[in-house]
């Protein structure tokens, strides 16, 4: 495991120390919570498009429903359940009060104190959960939507490493957790859809 930190501490002051001025509003906007409303909004509207395509009959306001209950359920679930589940595993002092290399790293936010702990990124793993699950509901077409989506989703879990929060480990983690999350999320929406509300 210190061969392991080692390893991800160099690799994070690799990472955090190619710092670019036009980048960093950049990341600053992809680590901010509220950038990830209009990437929602635009998810919900492809879903409510492609599946009025699929079925002959279609309960737009329900499914609209259903598809936001859906994106709630990854919110919470990434941001709470998941995140709390992996404080035991994975909790380790942010890079910035890491004695090792607090000195080397570059902080673009100021709540290294306010939360001293860097375990599980709740956004990479939202970010990717949203993507996976797209990915896997909308089977056919919005190719250039897929391909922004995978963009802004690996914006969003290097954005991480470049404000100074987590280790590259942490949210390589978050991001197959956030994978995993969205596929059976999608398997859900399929039971829910199909089978409970037949909609």
């Amino acid at each position: 495991m210190n061969i392991l930190e080692k390893i991800d501490e160099s690799l994070f002051l690799i990472l955090n120390g190619n710092h670019q001025a036009i980048l960093d509003y950049l990341m600053l906007l992809a680590s901010n919570l509220l950038s990830f409303i209009p990437v929602f909004l635009v998810s919900i509207y492809i879903a409510v498009k492609y599946f009025r395509k699929q079925d002959d009959y279609y309960y737009t306001f329900i499914n609209i429903a259903l598809i936001i209950v859906i994106l709630v359920m990854q919110y919470f679930l990434c941001r709470y359940l998941l995140n709390d589940m992996f404080k035991g595993l994975l909790s380790r002092e942010r890079p910035c009060v890491n004695p090792n290399i607090s000195a080397f790293v570059r902080m673009l936010r100021n709540d290294c104190k306010t939360t001293p702990q860097s375990y599980f990124s709740y956004k990479t793993c939202l970010m990717f959960c949203l993507s996976s699950f797209l990915f896997f509901t909308v089977k056919e077409g919005f190719k250039g939507f897929k391909v922004l989506l995978i963009i802004w989703s690996l914006l969003v879990a290097y954005s991480r490493i470049y404000v100074g929060d987590h280790y590259p480990l942490n949210v390589f983690i978050s991001a197959i957790t956030g994978i995993a999350t969205g596929y059976l999320i999608y398997r859900l929406y399929y039971y829910i859809k199909y089978s409970l509300l037949v909609i």
